[in-house]
């Protein structure tokens, strides 16, 4: 940026180069930029939105990678400390099962020895079981069988990649005509008939 002149400028008068150029490197991280691609549901509406996204892409060893996973999780559900820490050791079980790459869609928790299912941890029983008894309450969890929990699909997973959404969206303003027509509404008698707001308001 120190090397800029903003007189002697490269100038692109025929096509916007960012159509072409998705990707934007800044010191030892890689931004990618995707314009107009990404489509999201109104699950108020149900419509389809487009919309532009900015994505970050950082790579994480396995425990550092559960870990982001678990930090994000806790702002979204308000976990607490307790509840974040058993959310970990059980999704860092869950994704070492062997048996399937694919959804599980339980697991075996017992907790022996000071760990569970044979696993050391740094914590204690009284810990775990506070943690365990958060994440049953807030439905990451769901009793199957003695020792055996049904897990949230939304939640648990297995794989290398993973992506939080946050949106953002511009309050809407009321124009005058809405104003008036709250205006209308709180003005109006509750005579127990049905009024057509939008008639009324027009004559």
């Amino acid at each position: 940026m120190d090397n800029l002149n903003l007189r002697k400028l490269e100038y692109f008068p025929d096509k916007n180069p960012f159509l072409d150029k998705s990707k934007i490197h800044i010191q030892n991280e890689t931004i990618t930029a995707h314009v107009g691609h990404h489509k999201l549901i109104n699950f108020k509406t149900d419509k389809i939105l487009t919309l532009p996204m900015i994505c970050t892409i950082e790579e994480k060893n396995k425990r550092q990678f559960v870990e982001v996973f678990a930090d994000d999780v806790q702002k979204i559900f308000n976990l607490s400390r307790t509840g974040r820490r058993v959310f970990i050791e059980i999704l860092l079980l869950y994704q070492s099962d062997q048996l399937t790459d694919n959804f599980t869609d339980s697991i075996i928790l017992v907790w022996l020895d000071d760990g569970l299912n044979g696993m050391k941890l740094d914590m204690g029983n009284k810990t775990f079981q506070n943690g365990l008894k958060e994440l049953i309450s807030k439905e990451f969890l769901k009793p199957k069988l003695r020792n055996q929990y049904w897990v949230n699909p939304a939640i648990f997973f297995k794989g290398d990649k993973i992506a939080f959404i946050k949106e953002y969206q511009i309050k809407p303003s009321f124009t005058k005509t809405e104003e008036k027509t709250n205006q209308v509404k709180q003005d109006l008698p509750d005579d127990g008939y049905q009024t057509d707001i939008e008639d009324f308001t027009s004559k």
